[in-house]
């Protein structure tokens, strides 16, 4: 019975995910073939129905959710289905005597047909033969005969001891291959040693995947640098360009490496990522030198050494742009709001300026509005006294009446337009 609250939406599928990655029981001797392809959105997405395709055929039923990982025997062979985030591997296995030595692969029992058509591009595709030691170490002219023995690497791997060799080329049939000489009675064993080795395979290729990009960035660099190089020279020294030109230069140069480190970013991260898991895979093996042969470990670090620094410089040399493109755009930024300060500071003294004559005009308006006011009304008035002395026929002498009005007059019309030329000029000292 269920005695503990409800679980989680995620619990089962979070504790499945350190069953995912199991190992094939392997009883020597065994041959597995393994395709590793990339795979986009559709790709990814036909991959159950071609896998169905396939189960048809050997009359075997797929189960109807799709899953990340599949394990299905198909009598004929036993295949596992592998699918990361940017890869599905297919690995094929087949038990049985082997005869001559990669001489009949499981792919050759496995439908060219439906082979040839599985969703995606081929990064990595090996024959691994598995085959059971004696304990003893065979001669190199034993081996010699299925590699180059230019390009040999092998070691011991393991507590079993047990012996792997490759020389990591690509035959014309497609495939590399690998042979492993297995000393250990344990099945699981020599499954983990097959799974570290198609590991180190897939995770390499994909650890390179950025090496073109990464070369072909490392060749543009150098203009790049020499042009911003330039810029902040005009920067710094001066130019015939203006502030604000120059700032257009610098933002064209800034957009257009966003734009090769947004196109990179996931590569380049990915690659560090790759790089790190093949030499993780490396020392799980724990590997004991051979006489006369390079470990896988020791071949692979010498080789991918180069390729690494490569991509790790790419990365470096654009994050270093992107520093230099954002000091440089701070300290001409700065140096504009400062000359816009001043050209601020210049602008409000001229409006300030401009305030104070306009000021000044409207005093001497006033003034001159005070005079005609007193002029017209003092007239006016004028005009009134000799109409009431013609109605009424009295014996005012107009002008003194006149004359006497001039200063009643004059203050009123100080007090109407005065008051208001004296408040605009309060306000400008206020604002001083």
């Amino acid at each position: 019975m269920n005695h503990h609250p409800k679980d989680h939406h995620l619990r089962k599928e979070l504790n499945e995910e350190v069953h995912t990655h199991q190992y094939e029981k392997l009883m020597p001797p065994e041959r597995v073939s393994c395709i590793a392809l990339l795979v986009n959105e559709s790709e990814r997405a036909a991959e159950w129905k071609h896998l169905e395709k396939l189960c048809d055929v050997y009359g075997v039923k797929l189960a109807q959710s799709e899953s990340k990982n599949l394990h299905v025997d198909l009598g004929a062979f036993r295949l596992k289905v592998e699918r990361h985030q940017e890869f599905t591997r297919y690995t094929f296995v087949r038990q049985g005597q082997l005869g001559k030595i990669f001489s009949d692969c499981v792919t050759n029992h496995v439908p060219s047909e439906w082979l040839s058509k599985i969703p995606g591009k081929t990064l990595v595709a090996a024959h691994v033969d598995i085959m059971q030691g004696d304990g003893m170490l065979p001669s190199p002219s034993e081996i010699a005969g299925y590699f180059e023995t230019d390009k040999l690497s092998g070691s011991r791997a393991g507590s079993s001891s047990s012996l792997a060799f490759t020389d990591f080329r690509i035959r014309e049939d497609g495939f590399s291959r690998f042979l492993i000489i297995s000393n250990s009675p344990l099945p699981t064993q020599n499954g983990r040693l097959l799974l570290r080795i198609l590991d180190v395979e897939t995770y390499r290729m994909l650890a390179l995947m950025a090496l073109p990009e990464a070369r072909s960035m490392i060749s543009r660099i150098p203009a790049m640098d020499a042009q911003l190089t330039g810029i902040s020279s005009a920067i710094s020294q001066g130019s015939d360009k203006s502030d604000e030109a120059l700032l257009e230069d610098l933002s064209a140069f800034a957009v257009m490496l966003e734009g090769m480190i947004s196109s990179t970013y996931y590569r380049f991260a990915a690659t560090r990522a790759y790089f790190g898991m093949v030499a993780n895979r490396l020392a799980e093996l724990r590997e004991k030198p051979l006489e006369g042969i390079p470990t896988l470990g020791g071949f692979l670090n010498r080789r991918l050494e180069p390729a690494r620094n490569t991509c790790e410089s790419a990365g470096k040399w654009l994050d270093l742009l992107s520093n230099r493109i954002s000091q440089a755009s701070a300290l001409l930024r700065t140096r504009i709001d400062v000359k816009r300060e001043g050209q601020n500071q210049d602008l409000l003294a001229a409006l300030n300026r401009r305030f104070h004559l306009q000021l000044r005009l409207q005093q001497t308006i006033g003034r001159l509005t005070i005079a005609v006011f007193t002029y017209y009304s003092v007239n006016l008035i004028g005009y009134v006294v000799d109409a009431i002395d013609a109605r009424y026929h009295l014996t005012v002498n107009t002008f003194e009446i006149e004359a006497l009005s001039i200063p009643f007059v004059a203050l009123v019309a100080y007090y109407l337009v005065g008051r208001k030329v004296r408040h605009a000029l309060v306000n400008s000292e206020s604002l001083k």
